[in-house]
């Protein structure tokens, strides 16, 4: 009795997977994320590629996180702070894309995500 249960479980499990693998509006909703990997004059890497579905004119959202001290157990050791925003003007390869600075200042090991 138990088993179309278990095996619907198993099945929707494997689905989600799948899906999180993948370049649908799933995986560029809530997993297109990345790292700034260089920020020149010159040039700005983040190290989103066409493996992960990125596209030119796309926008992300960079974020920096500050280490804070920790006054108890279970406290976040980080706060979030948005520093700016860069938009993918080529694609380099498949981990890879140049981005141009629209707002903010960034710096290298800062976080990138997918705009909504």
């Amino acid at each position: 009795m138990k088993t179309p249960y278990i095996k619907a479980l198993l099945l929707l499990t494997f689905g989600l997977y799948l899906v999180g693998c993948s370049n649908t509006t799933f995986n560029h909703k809530y997993m297109m994320r990345g790292q700034v990997v260089e920020s020149s004059d010159n040039r700005t890497l983040i190290c989103i590629g066409a493996k992960h579905g990125a596209e030119v004119g796309q926008k992300y959202s960079v974020i920096r996180f500050h280490e804070r001290i920790v006054l108890s157990e279970g406290e976040d050791p980080y706060t979030i702070e948005k520093v700016g925003t860069v938009q993918i003007t080529k694609i380099v390869n498949d981990h890879f894309a140049t981005v141009k600075l629209v707002s903010g200042d960034i710096a290298a090991k800062d976080m990138v995500e997918l705009e909504n």
